[in-house]
């Protein structure tokens, strides 16, 4: 296995379109949620909440995948021009905001109730000022399906830590 060198990195500053402030909000936005959770996350609950925070990054990036690959959408001011995804919103923005969600609604309900909410954020909220940045790009994707597509998640999301925290306890013995 080769290491990796400084040059990859020097070419990647110097490819990359850091004069750009929208450059700047995205490299910003990998770091800054993180810091915010932090500071918000219930410590007692730490291991379950970056679990939780890790399926949604992992969800939200391949999923950006297939819909960068499948040209349902692109992004035209990216971190790093070899890497086709929003990778700041995949594994920083998004699931930060979910984590927080799934923290303080513990019920369905409410949990359901505040997807509905992040979601509408999402979707028409920060992807129409994306669009606007010209940091997105709808090719045959749309708000609504984004929409349903982050309910959907969020609930899928939710339910599959549910089922294991429902099975680690079949397995623990005091």
């Amino acid at each position: 296995m080769k290491p990796i060198s400084l040059t990859i990195f020097f070419d990647w500053i110097l490819l990359s379109n850091i004069e750009d402030p929208r450059w700047w909000l995205l490299f910003i936005s990998i770091f800054l949620p993180w810091i915010i959770w932090w500071k918000l996350a219930d410590k007692k609950r730490l291991f379950e909440l970056l679990t939780y925070g890790l399926l949604w990054g992992c969800l939200a990036t391949w999923l950006d995948i297939f819909g960068t690959s499948n040209r349902l959408w692109e992004y035209p001011v990216k971190l790093y021009d070899k890497v086709i995804t929003l990778f700041p919103a995949d594994i920083s923005v998004i699931p930060v905001l979910f984590t927080l969600l799934y923290q303080y609604a513990p019920k369905w309900k409410t949990f359901f109730i505040g997807s509905v909410i992040v979601s509408s954020l999402f979707s028409f909220v920060f992807e129409p000022l994306f669009i606007k940045l010209n940091m997105l790009n709808l090719i045959t994707w749309s708000h609504i399906k984004s929409f349903i597509a982050f309910i959907f998640l969020a609930l899928l999301t939710r339910g599959i830590i549910m089922l294991v925290k429902k099975l680690q306890k079949k397995f623990i013995v005091d």
